[in-house]
């Protein structure tokens, strides 16, 4: 019996350490903002709604439910906000269909429609309403719980994601874009949706609901910068990079900016509709699926070359491309995830150009 309950006040204070770690690991504080502060923090960029947090997919009507509820002072959800440590600038982990539909409100974007109580308001844009009502909509205060900068990233983290999903795990890419916010992150979304990369990699005209395309961007920056480097292919390599570079001067972007362009505007013209895709020998066709290890080969060997020595020998590249299918050693890499694999697949594109763009 003692034995037993020894182990029970040990399991007991296993529990309670780990409560009080984790609770020490997060702070969080809550302020009231009136929506014209808030709309006013977002023109002034203060107040980042992630590039790929969720579309507006609230109906007029529920906007319009929504600025009846703040007219009427009915109770409203609170936000959730995290603050930047860098920039303090805050980023909306949670409440970003109530604050566009606020926000649009004021600046005249919609009417209100489909009202149940205050009918005699359906149809007017906000400065349709009376002057008393427009100045108590702006007055009007949303609830915002911030958690701070001084909280653990990894945490701030699994908030987004438990707010945002009803436990539905995000992807890592999801939760980076979320809890990252910064120029080259902006960067890298904004080069994920180029056509000539959409059509690429097979994506259609819009991004993936769960960011691969620009993961898929900031992997051959990070490729590009690291490999060589100790480096290890991690999403752990990915954010760290992703925060450093988030510190980037306006020139370094652009430069990184051209890189991209260039490496996959070379791709485009050596390998034509093959980038990026395996080439089959015994049917003579290549696959329709894109494939992320030929990426990366293809987009890290170009990069090495200059424009006129890829579009001067692009037919002589295709083809020898085609051959390395033929290579055993060159398939095998593309099957596995490994440093050394990523290695001998680029080292065998950039030998192959060498070869015929003499």
């Amino acid at each position: 019996m003692q034995g037993k309950n020894q182990h029970r006040e040990a399991v007991s204070e296993a529990i309670q350490d780990d409560w009080e770690a984790l609770r020490s690991d997060i702070r969080t504080h809550a302020m009231d903002f009136s929506v014209e502060s808030l709309a006013r923090l977002s023109e002034q960029g203060e107040l980042v709604i992630p590039a790929f947090a969720r579309p507006m997919v609230w109906s007029q009507i529920q906007k319009s439910q929504f600025i009846e509820s703040l007219l009427l002072d009915l109770p409203v959800p609170p936000l959730f906000f995290s603050e930047n440590p860098e920039t303090y600038q805050y980023s909306v982990l949670d409440g970003a269909q109530r604050l566009r539909a606020a926000i649009s409100y004021l600046h005249g974007e919609y009417t209100l429609t489909g009202l149940t109580g205050l009918t005699s308001a359906n149809e007017t844009h906000f400065e349709d309403l009376p002057i008393r009502m427009q100045r108590h909509l702006r007055m009007s205060t949303m609830r915002a719980v911030i958690i701070s900068s001084a909280s653990d990233s990894n945490l701030q983290a699994e908030v987004f994601s438990r707010l945002n999903t009803g436990g539905t795990a995000l992807t890592t890419q999801e939760l980076r874009n979320a809890t990252h916010q910064g120029p080259f992150n902006s960067l890298t979304v904004d080069l994920s949706r180029l056509p000539e990369f959409r059509q690429a990699i097979g994506g259609g005209s819009t991004s993936t609901g769960n960011l691969r395309d620009v993961e898929l961007v900031l992997r051959y920056f990070v490729l590009s910068e690291e490999r060589g480097h100790n480096y290890t292919i991690s999403q752990r390599t990915f954010t760290d990079f992703l925060q450093r570079k988030n510190e980037s001067s306006p020139s370094e972007l652009e430069r990184y900016r051209r890189s991209f362009v260039k490496s996959l505007e070379k791709c485009l013209v050596a390998f034509e509709s093959e980038a990026f895709r395996r080439w089959r020998p015994e049917t003579g066709k290549s696959d329709s699926r894109f494939s992320v290890p030929l990426y990366d080969a293809q987009m890290l060997a170009v990069h090495q070359f200059s424009s006129d020595q890829i579009f001067r020998h692009a037919r002589k590249i295709r083809l020898g491309m085609r051959r390395l299918f033929t290579s055993e050693d060159f398939t095998s890499s593309l099957r596995v995830t490994t440093a050394n694999s990523l290695d001998l697949r680029i080292s065998s594109v950039v030998e192959m150009i060498e070869s015929v763009a003499r």
